[in-house]
């Protein structure tokens, strides 16, 4: 998909956010950081379009479509999911940003896989909570594998789309409360 057309997408979705969580409960504050953080990011992916930045844009956008995602998965947000339609198509990248591509792609799959390792679900085995900080656990490590055959594909574009996706689902995870970190706090949005 071309990076003009998801950050429309996006905006679409954040024009209009659901927060579907009883209001100052403990689940809406989580959604309302979900909806700011993704908020935060598409305004950051639009400033780096508008400034002929297209693989920043890309990874932003893909980073905000993460936490949406992973609000919409816990049931605090709706948005529908977002990242299927970035991947699945060619990218708007042109051909002069390669070096920056490539550079920031394997950076941010150095970055998710530490990230991955570091995580842990956030409460005890057995709970609803456990479970669902293992499924996220599990997505992010997904983005990681397909971002990684992307990256042999020499599919840049749709790696660092992969890496910033699975990255924004770890983030989100947990600010809700959903995982922990055992390892390099560095690698979270916290």
């Amino acid at each position: 998909m071309e990076i003009q057309t998801f950050y429309e997408e996006l905006s679409g979705v954040l024009e209009h956010p659901g927060n579907v969580a009883p209001p100052e409960s403990l689940l809406a504050l989580a959604g309302g950081e979900i909806l700011m953080m993704a908020q935060c990011y598409q305004k950051d992916g639009s400033y780096c379009l508008a400034n002929n930045d297209p693989v920043n844009a890309l990874a932003s956008f893909a980073y905000a479509a993460g936490w949406l995602d992973t609000g919409n998965f816990i049931g605090i947000v709706t948005s529908g999911p977002l990242c299927r339609n970035l991947i699945s198509g060619r990218t708007s990248v042109p051909a002069h940003f390669h070096p920056q591509l490539v550079e920031k792609a394997c950076r941010y799959q150095r970055l998710l896989d530490g990230a991955v390792t570091s995580s842990i679900p956030g409460s005890e085995t057995g709970i609803h909570w456990y479970e669902g900080g293992e499924r996220v656990i599990a997505v992010a490590a997904a983005y990681l594998s397909g971002g990684e055959m992307f990256l042999r594909m020499e599919r840049f574009e749709h790696a660092l789309a992969c890496f910033s996706y699975g990255h924004g689902w770890l983030d989100a995870a947990l600010r809700a409360g959903l995982t922990r970190i055992t390892g390099n706090r560095d690698l979270f949005a916290i």
